[in-house]
């Protein structure tokens, strides 16, 4: 029997790349329905229809090539993209939700705000086994989809499933939040490869971002008032829910130094520093373990010798990219500390979405996954 899966949220670029992904990516478990809030069209300055046409320009901003790809049927609330047909459910996440029916998985992707308010996890988890909030909540169990396939011997806080998952909300953490663990996940593969977890040699990491503004988002950091300063020529640091991601991974202490939101189209950018204790790390053992894990999951990582602009990595269907040219891919001895340094393309948008519904295939597949669980007091 097919997979129900309820998409929560369609108005942004996350939403409308699942969509988009789910019916033309190949993926096991796709999509099957999507509650969006009802879209006012009646305000006199709006040339589109109804409803669904709004999500139908929605889907074509975000991927101009489904331009004649997209037909709705209005007296089913149904919108179709290739062969692929999604139902669409008008209403409020406040209102009665059980009319939907019940959902084997429901994707929570309309805020953060959402996604940390254990009321709107409730009222999911009510019509769905399995929750999953595309942000991250550092009070939840975390299901990275960098690190579902990586032995939990390497995280303090990591439990393998050996049956299907328990019931629950779980995050999957931001984009920044899967680039971040995907470095990370390299670093727990080379020292698989050397006979040693990563958490008995890592000291400390840190991450700097350039996050790249989007046509949803709001530019800039609420607490200087978003969208009120002009934007151009105008870098604007702030802090990234990276930040709550590297907290459970003690006892490695961890710092994201600089979130920068620049006006540029997707993918981002972002800088990552291990310093581990062990003076002998080889940097073609590193390169090797991403190259082998990219070529196992090519969702996750792509590894690129070029460190061409951005906008060639836009179209891949891929979270992150590393650019392991000598000078962005590197390892330098400090005493008896190695700093490895890695650097590549994290897509908050497409890429960041195909990894997620690749994670939620391998969670409605029935496989093992490793679970990182909450390092707060109160969480899992």
């Amino acid at each position: 029997m097919e997979a129900r899966i309820l998409l929560v949220g369609m108005g942004a670029d996350i939403g409308s790349n699942l969509l988009y992904l789910s019916a033309t990516a190949g993926a096991d478990h796709p999509i099957t329905d999507v509650l969006t809030n009802p879209i006012d069209t009646d305000d006199g300055r709006t040339l589109v229809g109804n409803s669904l046409q709004e999500l139908v320009a929605r889907l074509v901003l975000s991927n101009p090539q489904l331009i004649g790809r997209v037909v709705t049927d209005p007296s089913k609330s149904t919108i179709q993209i290739d062969s692929a047909i999604f139902r669409i459910h008008f209403q409020a996440f406040e209102d009665d939700l059980e009319q939907l029916g019940h959902f084997d998985l429901a994707i929570l992707a309309t805020s953060r705000r959402h996604v940390r308010s254990q009321e709107h996890l409730a009222r999911l988890e009510a019509i769905a086994d399995i929750v999953v909030g595309v942000a991250e909540n550092a009070n939840l169990p975390a299901l990275y989809p960098s690190l579902l396939t990586a032995d939990p011997k390497h995280f303090q806080l990591a439990r393998a499933t050996t049956e299907r998952l328990p019931t629950g909300s779980y995050a999957m953490g931001s984009c920044q939040c899967v680039g971040w663990t995907t470095g990370l996940r390299v670093l727990a593969d080379y020292c698989s490869s050397r006979g040693m977890p990563v958490t008995d040699v890592l000291v400390h990491s840190e991450v700097d971002i350039v996050h790249p503004d989007t046509a949803s988002s709001s530019f800039g950091t609420k607490r200087v008032g978003s969208r009120t300063e002009d934007a151009r020529d105008n870098l604007r640091p702030g802090t990234s829910q990276v930040a709550d991601s590297m907290g459970r991974f003690a006892p490695a202490t961890s710092y994201n130094a600089v979130s920068l939101r620049v006006l540029t189209q997707p993918p981002g950018y972002q800088v990552q520093r291990f310093f581990v204790r062990h003076p002998d790390v080889d940097r073609a053992g590193i390169e090797q373990a991403a190259r082998a894990l990219a070529d196992r999951e090519p969702a996750l990582l792509h590894v690129s010798d070029s460190p061409i602009g951005s906008r060639a990595y836009s179209s891949l269907h891929t979270s992150t990219v590393l650019v392991a040219t000598k000078h962005h891919m590197r390892v330098q001895q400090l005493g008896d500390i190695s700093e490895v340094v890695l650097q590549g393309f994290v897509h908050n948008t497409r890429g960041y979405c195909a990894a997620i519904l690749d994670a939620i295939d391998r969670v409605l597949g029935g496989d093992n996954v490793t679970v990182i669980d909450s390092h707060l007091n109160g969480g899992s």
